[in-house]
């Protein structure tokens, strides 16, 4: 991510430093995926190998994106009406497919499970979150990387750009009574017998995630708007269960119908128990926001629990929470992975 506070379009990122040689065709957003995947790994095999125990077709990646390729389509565009097929970079075009930029995490850490791309809106990256969430529920893999990827869209016109890259290390909540210091894991809950895999790291944040729906067209009249409130209500209750503490809400939502109607259940909801920041709202060309605020949220600490809702305008809702029971203790925040 940008450092804090840099202008809009001033540079941050050098491949050179961060990735070493044979990085540089890389479109920018596929540079920042790679770097963030590396931290990400780093920090956790830093307990013992942790990741590399896994075997690598139980290893998976998802990514969301809005505009990681956009100013690769812009260019292919521009060039082609230009002066033609002919001046093309075979470096460049195979990267026309988003889904490239995910592939290149994968080939990077032998992520051979699967590796799935998802471009929803605004809300991508989270859904990113809850698609590998649902997968390791489904015993489909160990560990998966997952979040967002942008780059600035020369089409954004009056939305905020995203320049950036956030990745998430999920794996399977451990058994009660699991170890979490680097030994394998214990198999059908007995500590005698072991199936070969890693024990978590430990300090782990618990992630939980849920979307939802709002159509549009459906805000036009009370029936609907209530319908759309309770369907908010339902989620927030199903991630941020009753008896809980407060959490620390960050909303992200844009100026449409969609985004009023969301902001408005989450208030009611939240009334009385918890302040909402709407400090990263308005029109963004991207879904890397939301994945931000949770990655900050697991890198900072926080007494509380962590609740992120993505809005957008086409009627995509997404919610992240972390439960601050399970946050790890505050560290330094991190500007430049």
């Amino acid at each position: 991510m940008p450092p804090a506070g840099l202008a809009p379009g001033a540079p941050w990122f050098d491949h050179r430093v961060r990735l070493g040689r044979g990085y540089r065709f890389l479109p920018p957003a596929c540079q920042y995926l790679v770097a963030a995947g590396r931290s990400a790994l780093a920090a956790t095999d830093a307990v013992d190998g942790w990741t590399e125990r896994y075997p690598a077709e139980r290893r998976g990646a998802v990514l969301g994106t809005n505009s990681a390729v956009a100013a690769v389509h812009a260019d292919i565009d521009a060039t082609v009406r230009r002066d033609g097929a002919g001046p093309l970079s075979p470096m460049g075009v195979p990267f026309f497919s988003v889904n490239l930029v995910a592939a290149r995490l994968s080939t990077e850490h032998e992520l051979k499970g699967f590796n799935v791309t998802v471009t929803s809106p605004r809300v991508a990256g989270l859904e990113a979150l809850h698609l590998a969430a649902r997968e390791l529920a489904a015993g489909r893999a160990d560990m998966v990387l997952a979040g967002a990827a942008e780059a600035p869209d020369p089409w954004a016109g009056e939305a905020a750009p995203e320049d950036g890259a956030a990745l998430l290390l999920l794996h399977p909540a451990p058994a009660p009574g699991a170890p979490r210091d680097g030994r394998t894991t214990p198999r059908d809950g007995n500590p005698a017998r072991y199936d070969g895999r890693p024990a978590v790291p430990a300090g782990p944040a618990v992630l939980r995630t849920t979307l939802r729906f709002v159509p549009p067209p459906a805000l036009a009249g009370p029936a609907g708007r209530a319908r759309a409130a309770a369907a908010v209500h339902d989620a927030l209750e199903a991630v941020c269960p009753a008896g809980g503490p407060p959490p620390e809400i960050r909303l992200l939502t844009d100026p449409s119908p969609v985004g009023e109607a969301v902001e408005r259940a989450v208030r009611a909801w939240s009334a009385g128990r918890a302040a909402v920041s709407t400090a990263r709202s308005g029109p963004r060309a991207g879904s890397l926001a939301p994945v931000a605020e949770l990655a900050d949220g697991v890198l900072t600490g926080s007494p509380h629990p962590l609740l992120v809702v993505a809005a957008a305008a086409q009627g995509n809702v997404a919610f992240a929470a972390l439960p601050s029971t399970y946050r790890p203790e505050p560290t330094k925040r991190c500007d430049t992975c």
